[in-house]
């Protein structure tokens, strides 16, 4: 399936099996699709690369059949390997337009823009999406300064890109960050760590936050 220029953010998941409360990362995504997310990023910054393949392998055939894209946090080899939908990089990664050249055309690029410089940088025929960020204070990367919702406006509001909001995402702040000019809001804990993953990705529907 192609996704490159047809994909929906809108709801962006990011699992990481170090933050799923204990369960297995293949159940809780199970959960966040069944509740309606519409894109799914496999991240794992603690794994080998053995064990990092095999869980995303593992993800990949949960959303097969689905029309949600699966995107491979910073190993662009490892999703032209598996055929992943796309890859997300970022400042400190392989260049976009090394990415670019290892998952191919028709792959979805994602990077991580926080500055204006970074966003000076993004050519619109490399990369489909930017992650800013972070909107609110995240436990994912404490010690980033949060460029709150006007910060977040401004670097937006000239995007040659789609741009999804990261940092500190729950249903409820959702649609601050969504005026402020996101097509898309990423979150993590706000689904992963809940008590029941399907409703809490189903609480991101609610918001009509989604474009």
């Amino acid at each position: 399936m192609t996704y490159r220029y047809n994909f929906n953010p809108s709801i962006y998941f990011i699992a990481d099996p170090s933050v799923c409360g204990g369960r297995a990362i293949e159940d809780v995504v199970r959960s966040a699709v069944a509740g309606g997310v519409t894109c799914v990023q496999f991240r794992n910054k603690s794994g080998n690369l053995e064990q990092i393949e095999a869980q995303a392998r593992s993800l990949q055939e949960i959303l097969a059949e689905s029309a949600i894209p699966f995107i491979i946090n910073d190993y662009a080899e490892l999703a032209a390997k598996i055929g992943a939908d796309g890859v997300h990089i970022g400042q400190g990664d392989v260049s976009a337009v090394q990415a670019r050249k290892i998952i191919g055309e028709s792959a979805i690029l994602g990077v991580t823009a926080f500055t204006k410089e970074h966003y000076s940088m993004i050519d619109a025929q490399i990369i489909d999406y930017v992650g800013t960020g972070p909107c609110y204070p995240t436990l994912t990367k404490p010690d980033k300064a949060v460029i709150g919702i006007e910060g977040f406006a401004e670097l937006a509001k000239d995007s040659p890109v789609c741009v999804v909001g990261i940092g500190g995402i729950t249903a409820q702040n959702a649609p601050n960050v969504i005026k402020a000019g996101a097509s898309g809001v990423a979150m993590m804990r706000s689904i992963s760590l809940a008590d029941d993953p399907e409703i809490a990705a189903r609480a991101f529907l609610t918001t009509e936050i989604i474009t």
